[in-house]
């Protein structure tokens, strides 16, 4: 019956395997309820939406990102395919959600013991719909796991209210250094009260925006206010810059509300495309005459992002300022310097001035694969978790929100995050020299020369491109704040002047017609007369 099940719904929603569901109970199992019985079953489900959560979530990340040389986002970029988000991924991230809600009845443990994967469920059913609303606007909400007849898209509205409605569940979730009723180690994949309340802090900054109802300004600027004032969880930034590349983005730090486990084995990251020398100093990945290098971010660019005294322009990137790099043989590792010694054993050397790259140095953690047939160890991924939402976003975020409503706190958030930046702030956010405030704080020299002074939003969107750099907001933040000008035009233009220049040429129906939003790929046609294309990408492929 089981097995049955799997193939009708790989038929329907595209699964690639249902295998892990086939083993929860033993094989002579002979109905389909049989199969939610035990805490072990209920521990079976759990893990199998765990590896779900952490699908999904990047695959749009080389629409935002800041590149001067691109090879590998060129068609993407430049709207040749339909954006195609990864909604197969999601959908068996719900269904699994659904699978454990549907059934809780027929568990026979105590429903204290069963609360925690109830929890849990809910929330990866809101971080489900929040992706198919944040991806596609418009979408299928499921009706149950086993009602599997053509279903209609529901609008953006409807499935943002899907996402709210299980997020809000998902607040019952405890802190998450109090987690617990579940087996084995708790990790920050998990959902807890936290996670829930970044989740819904961004789902209502988008619904105020995207979907046009600034009422929710003030509700996505409460669910902020929550995590800062520690009433969902124990969350502190960082020290400095340096703190956040070697600490923060490792993975299971204080200031991380919501991460993603990631097996460097996986190569799973996006980002990998981009970690290279110094990280890395195989002969592949040399600074100059590397075959790695397919997206490219030039000096020039950083400068002008970062000031001099920006303290993450150094932990971010590595030797801008150097007039060599070289490579080093230390005890037989070749290792990256900015300088040289006698009695260094000098590898190569390459004139830096002469190099208008930019090398990324935000994600330190490679893992290097050795075999017997290879001579130097092969990268193969990040040994890194994915940080989904930190408190240092929020801060900005929630500086988004204040500025939205015409509020003068806004400033504080920005400068305290600007703070950070300079090296100014001390442990528990104060200021370490009073006299050096007035070189960062809105509005400083800096913002009047980039014509900042008087558009705190676009100030805001600023420091949110260089805090959270690579880490797959910058497309998202863009749209929300691009959709503002559909609504006023005396406000910045973010989508055709942030976005590649493909977008620039798009006008303002096709933005409300979803140009912005994934394009619903064939396999969601399959057995369903009803779905429709996006109708933006419907035009376009006419």
């Amino acid at each position: 019956m089981m097995k049955q099940f799997c193939i009708i719904l790989a038929i329907v929603l595209g699964l690639n395997s249902c295998t892990d569901l086939i083993d929860v109970q033993p094989e002579n199992a002979t109905t389909y309820t049989n199969y939610f019985q035990t805490r072990q079953d209920a521990e079976a489900l759990l893990t199998e939406l765990l590896l779900r959560l952490r699908n999904g979530e990047s695959n749009r990340l080389g629409l935002g990102l800041i590149i001067d040389e691109d090879s590998r986002y060129q068609s993407m970029r430049n709207m040749a395919t339909g954006l195609t988000a990864d909604g197969s991924s999601v959908y068996r991230l719900i269904y699994q959600a659904s699978l454990i809600i549907e059934n809780a009845h027929r568990f026979q443990i105590p429903e204290e013991e069963l609360k925690p994967y109830l929890l849990q469920a809910y929330f990866a059913n809101a971080v489900g719909y929040w992706r198919l609303a944040r991806d596609y606007g418009e979408m299928v909400i499921l009706r149950s796991t086993t009602d599997f007849t053509p279903l209609a898209k529901s609008s953006q509205k409807e499935l943002l209210d899907e996402a709210e409605k299980w997020a809000l569940k998902a607040m019952d979730l405890p802190v998450y250094d109090e987690l617990a009723g579940l087996d084995g180690p708790i990790i920050k994949n998990y959902g807890s009260k936290g996670a829930a309340a970044a989740l819904l802090a961004h789902l209502y900054a988008w619904r105020a925006s995207v979907a046009n109802e600034p009422e929710y300004w003030a509700k996505a600027e409460e669910y902020c206010t929550m995590i800062i004032d520690q009433k969902v969880g124990s969350y502190q930034l960082a020290i400095n810059p340096e703190s956040v590349v070697l600490d923060v983005m490792k993975g299971n730090n204080r200031e991380n509300i919501w991460e993603l486990e990631n097996n460097a084995q996986e190569s799973r990251y996006l980002t990998n495309n981009f970690v290279g020398f110094p990280i890395i100093t195989s002969s592949g990945y040399a600074p100059v005459g590397g075959y790695s290098y397919g997206c490219k971010i030039h000096k020039t660019t950083v400068n002008n992002m970062y000031s001099r005294n920006d303290q993450r322009r150094e932990a971010y990137f590595y030797g801008l300022d150097a007039d060599f790099l070289y490579l080093k043989n230390v005890n037989g590792n070749i290792v990256a310097d900015t300088s040289r010694k006698d009695g260094d054993n000098i590898v190569k050397s390459y004139d830096n001035k002469t190099i208008k790259q930019a090398f990324i140095y935000k994600f330190r953690y490679p893992y290097f694969h050795v075999t017997d047939n290879t001579p130097e160890p092969q990268y193969r991924g990040l040994n890194q978790n994915e940080i989904v939402w930190r408190l240092g976003g929020i801060y900005l975020l929630r500086a988004e929100c204040r500025a939205r409503q015409n509020k003068p706190d806004a400033v504080d958030d920005l400068n305290l995050i600007r703070r950070r930046a300079y090296g100014n702030m001390t442990a528990s956010g104060g200021i370490v020299d009073a006299a050096k405030e007035s070189e960062y704080a809105y509005p400083c020299a800096e913002d009047v020369e980039k014509g900042l002074a008087n558009n705190i939003q676009l100030a805001i969107f600023r420091e949110r491109e260089k805090e959270l750099f690579q880490e797959n907001h910058r497309f998202y933040d863009i749209v929300r704040n691009g959709y503002c000008f559909l609504h006023d035009k005396d406000s910045y233009d973010y989508i055709r002047k942030e976005l590649p220049a493909a977008f620039s040429y798009l006008t303002d129906k096709d933005i409300e017609d979803g140009a912005l939003f994934s394009e619903v790929s064939s396999n969601f046609f399959t057995n369903n007369d009803l779905m429709r294309q996006n109708l933006f990408w419907n035009r376009y492929n006419q």
